[in-house]
């Protein structure tokens, strides 16, 4: 639609040029001396029809009444179109802004297990693309809605709900589904921002895990104290990224190329082994995750959750409440976790 109002509007321009360039002509040929304005003037109340008088008596010369039917025919036809075009374009883009924020608020109203991201900003963002590059459902959080409809043009291929508004405001955490969520991110630059956004995380929905950033050491305590789940400093990060890829710079790359390739989806993803799974008592080779989803093992979390058993052996049993440490496709993590959550539904 937007192209083809570009399309009427320059020919809308290229026949108000034509009538101002073929009335200075005949003007001149008339015997006058007509200024640009007396020919935009004239081309103006011609195509609009409502003029009373003629700049000049061009029905005295049959040219002239000639080039005068010529352009009102195609100018008005031009002009008739462009505004009904115009006007489509205005009403339906009203219409379908309607409709999807219609589809929208049923959509937050009915989500469920999905994950808030509390900032569209820089941080943000690379944290929305990894989270919709490993299928998490989520919801953005945002008081600038040009930020979030940069997002959501660069990830066309399904709707992402949002919410325009403060983050540490209560009532934009209610309409994200705070209740409903199962982890919230704050990424905000504003310590307090995302301290409040803590507190009344936890006290909405106590179970909901929190992950925040935080600008120091300091910062880190304070929001663990807030009861944040995970404290990330961008900082400490960063140094670690600059020294890895000073003496392990291969590593670094293989770890880039695998989160940013987006044919194969590969990522390093965890499958806990909740009560039910048919999985827990049997030997890591007797599970066949290599052989029918293709992931491999790269380390198990024991039931604790204090200690890693890195590389384990295919003679590994594996224990309730362990968790797998796997690489491999997306879509593979979430089978086996289906998976695992029928088998626990049923008691299998």
């Amino acid at each position: 639609m937007q192209k083809r109002l570009r399309i009427l509007l320059l020919l809308l321009l290229a026949v108000f040029a034509l009538g101002i360039f073929g009335f200075f002509i005949l003007g001149h040929l008339a015997g006058g001396q007509p200024s640009l304005l007396d020919c935009a003037y004239q081309t103006v109340i011609t195509l609009t029809t409502l003029g009373s008088r003629e700049m000049l008596p061009l029905a005295n010369f049959w040219y002239g009444e000639f080039f005068v039917i010529v352009l009102m025919l195609t100018g008005m036809g031009v002009l008739f179109v462009f505004a009904t075009s115009l006007t489509a374009f205005l009403v339906e883009g009203e219409i379908r802004n309607i409709f999807r924020r219609k589809k929208m608020e049923k959509i937050l109203k009915n989500i469920k297990d999905h994950i808030i991201v509390c900032g569209a900003g820089a941080t943000g963002g690379y944290v929305i693309a990894e989270l919709l590059g490993s299928s998490q459902t989520l919801v953005i959080v945002d008081a600038d809605e040009n930020r979030i409809q940069h997002i959501c043009k660069a990830h066309t291929k399904s709707m992402i709900p949002y919410v325009v508004g403060q983050a540490a405001d209560d009532d934009v955490l209610i309409e994200a589904g705070i209740d409903r969520a199962r982890g919230i991110v704050a990424t905000l630059p504003d310590e307090r921002d995302n301290l409040f956004i803590t507190v009344t995380a936890r006290q909405s929905n106590p179970k909901v895990k929190i992950v925040v950033r935080a600008s120091d050491s300091q910062a880190e305590t304070r929001l663990a104290r807030a009861g944040a789940d995970s404290v990330v400093s961008p900082s400490r990060i960063g140094g670690m990224r600059l020294a890895s890829e000073m003496v392990r710079p291969q590593v670094v790359s293989f770890l880039d190329e695998m989160l940013h390739d987006q044919d194969k989806t590969l990522r390093i993803e965890e499958i806990p082994l909740t009560r039910g799974c048919k999985m827990i008592g049997s030997a890591l080779m007797d599970t066949n995750l290599r052989q029918e989803a293709d992931l491999l093992v790269l380390a198990i979390r024991d039931p604790s959750g204090q200690h890693y058993l890195y590389n384990p052996s295919p003679e590994h049993i594996l224990e309730e409440n362990a968790t797998l440490i796997v690489l491999g496709p997306v879509e593979s993590v979430h089978k086996i976790r289906s998976r695992m959550t029928y088998e626990a539904g049923n008691g299998q």
